[in-house]
């Protein structure tokens, strides 16, 4: 891990669109990093829905 990104918001939804934010401004050079599936959950209707559990990975992405 190079960083930890935390967000706040006065609901999921304001905390998600920061989230987004936050990522897009994200600068790492050199190395590959997992911001594209980190866009790929936060779109993800369930994760939205807040209707997730430890298996969501690999429900909803087969990973």
């Amino acid at each position: 891990m190079i960083a930890k990104i935390i967000v706040h918001g006065n609901n999921r939804n304001e905390s998600i669109a920061k989230m987004k934010s936050a990522l897009g401004e994200f600068i790492v050079e050199g190395i590959d990093t997992n911001i594209d599936f980190l866009y790929s959950i936060l779109e993800n209707e369930n994760f939205i829905k807040n209707n997730y559990d430890t298996s969501f990975i690999k429900k909803e992405f087969g990973v």
